[in-house]
């Protein structure tokens, strides 16, 4: 690992700075708050892609450093000099995103250092660092009008990852938290049911074992989703177009009527295989629309 780079300001802890000037945190609008500060102290217009040296300059946070870190993707090594680590080995585009979730980190340090801190628990705070992060990178008041410019898509995802230098996936579900309309992401993984996981342990071995299905991972929607709850872990069937892209490797897209469980809805579906670390998924996106 290399040495840390001099910084060209002395040092400001940006999460204290931001308490000396507005007081403790105490709700998450706080939170939003400092990510325009950091973003308006370093000259940092809403104008993508968000150039993060300039808040490492205007702070005098050292770059952060690439490490061949195993379980997480940053750390937040020392908040009195600001030293980062960066998984080395991800994507350019996630390692902006830690960068960022980083920067929000500091705010919480400053927060438990003055004594005073919201009971957000750590679920809690890593979501709102997440939340950060995407607040900071693609900022709404850019961000929103070219999302409405360009509709909900995949394809419309890709352009506006390309432009704020940000991974598909965080470009996607930020598009989901800023945009309307009757749409749901969905990340689907071949997995067991939990109840068949935790009867593994009872089956003889001469029984038949229970098959792996393609499942539902995570979800998340805009506020508009009129589809009805989407229940973790509930089946697509083989002939799913969501199954037809896990299998074939190739993305495709159409009309569906898709069962979540308590009723079908008719989706317009697009549904693409990706790569999360090591397991292999489907990524769909689902516009609801009238039978």
């Amino acid at each position: 690992m290399r040495e840390v780079p001099p910084a060209a300001q002395p040092y400001r802890h940006p999460g204290e700075a931001f308490l000396a000037r507005y007081g403790a945190v105490r709700s998450e609008e706080d939170v939003w708050r400092y990510v325009e500060f950091l973003r308006s102290e370093s000259g940092l217009s809403d104008a993508p892609p968000i150039d993060l040296e300039c808040i490492y300059r205007h702070f005098g946070i050292p770059t952060p450093l690439r490490a061949p870190l195993d379980e997480q993707q940053g750390i937040l090594v020392d908040s009195r000099t600001g030293i980062i680590l960066i998984k080395e080995n991800d994507p350019i585009v996630r390692q902006r995103f830690t960068e960022g979730h980083e920067l929000m980190e500091l705010l919480f340090d400053a927060q438990e250092q003055g004594r005073f801190c919201p009971n957000w628990s750590g679920d809690r705070k890593e979501r709102l660092c997440d939340r950060g992060a995407a607040d900071l990178l693609m900022p709404e008041s850019s961000f929103l009008p070219r999302m409405k410019e360009l509709g909900i898509s995949l394809g419309s995802g890709r352009s506006l990852a390309k432009l704020y230098q940000t991974s598909l996936l965080a470009t996607l579900v930020r598009m989901m938290q800023q945009g309307s309309g009757n749409y749901a992401l969905v990340m689907w993984h071949c997995a067991l049911k939990p109840k068949e996981v935790r009867g593994l342990s009872g089956l003889s071995a001469l029984l038949p074992q229970p098959q792996k299905k393609l499942r539902v991972w995570w979800r998340t929607q805009t506020k508009d989703w009129h589809g009805g709850f989407i229940p973790k872990d509930k089946s697509i069937p083989h002939n799913s177009l969501i199954s037809y892209a896990y299998v074939s490797g190739q993305p495709y897209n159409g009309m569906e009527m898709i069962h979540l469980g308590w009723g079908f809805i008719n989706c317009f579906v697009e549904a693409m295989p990706i790569q999360i670390g090591d397991k292999y998924c489907v990524l769909s996106l689902l516009r609801l629309t009238e039978v």
